[in-house]
């Protein structure tokens, strides 16, 4: 019995390592991964947590943190196949977020091997593009560190747009709105099109929209006129000029995904005039 749990605690060993990202192998050769983490801005980004993964090699797993000039180092075993994320946690309208963090090229993204003399892999807060180790779904938000909002053609009270209704969506930060990495977003309005299809199925979705508050307004184009377009803010049976909206937080410790709330768990009704 004392020998089977010595063999348990040398395979726990194996597959684990503290937060100071020391290899919990034993004898191990310690091959260095280290980098530096940035915000938007390019400013050094302090307390971003790092986890280094081999997802072929019995759960083996590495964590560390950034210190105060945005650099970590973790040391691994020589084994191969291993894979970097970060994320960093912000508070926004008194909501917690696990952000996950990009990289510098999309081949970061991939498996890689540590050689004697280490590697570099530095991450930098993106507020909007394709994650690309990610598989891209307008439906669901994911694949892109922006958030996704719905929207969709019905209303309570008079018909749907008709098909080839082009719909453009303006969304315009609030007074002293700030992007999650506490950048300011003042004049940095987003403007997305779409056109109404035939058929059923009349939901719309933008992607990719930096996380903040914005002032939300819509108008449809069609034969050559322009129409104001009203919006139900989560109902079909009330209706504004705009709406206030601030993606809220998918909850847990972090994904491998943005961070934000699916579209499906809250979205927007259109209303022609």
């Amino acid at each position: 019995m004392k020998k089977l749990f010595i063999n348990i605690l040398a395979l726990l060993s194996l597959s684990c390592t503290d937060n100071d990202g020391n290899p919990g192998e034993p004898g191990g050769t310690a091959y260095a991964i280290s980098g530096i983490v940035k915000d938007a801005s390019g400013k050094p980004l302090k307390g971003a947590r790092i986890r280094v993964e081999n997802p072929n090699g019995n759960n083996i797993h590495y964590t560390t943190t950034s210190d105060d000039a945005g650099r970590y180092s973790i040391g691994v075993s020589a084994i191969g196949g291993y894979k970097i994320y970060a994320w960093k946690e912000t508070e926004f309208e008194d909501f917690i977020y696990q952000v996950r963090l990009g990289m510098e090229k999309d081949s970061d993204y991939d498996a890689f091997n540590v050689p004697p003399g280490g590697v570099t892999k530095n991450f930098a807060w993106k507020l909007n593009g394709r994650i690309p180790d990610r598989v891209a779904s307008k439906e669901n938000g994911s694949g892109y560190f922006g958030g996704t909002l719905k929207f969709i053609n019905y209303n309570s009270f008079t018909d749907e747009m008709p098909a080839g209704t082009e719909v453009t969506i303006t969304l315009t930060p609030v007074a002293g709105a700030r992007f999650l990495d506490g950048t300011s977003a003042a004049g940095k309005t987003v403007e997305k099109k779409f056109t109404i299809a035939s058929g059923v199925g009349q939901a719309y979705y933008i992607n990719d929209i930096p996380a903040t508050k914005y002032k939300i307004t819509a108008s449809a184009r069609r034969n050559g006129a322009t129409r104001p377009v009203h919006i139900g803010s989560g109902s079909p049976d009330e209706f504004y000029a705009d709406a206030e909206y601030y993606f809220k937080p998918e909850g847990g410790s972090g994904s491998y995904e943005n961070g934000l709330v699916s579209p499906n768990e809250y979205y927007f009704y259109l209303m022609g005039k």
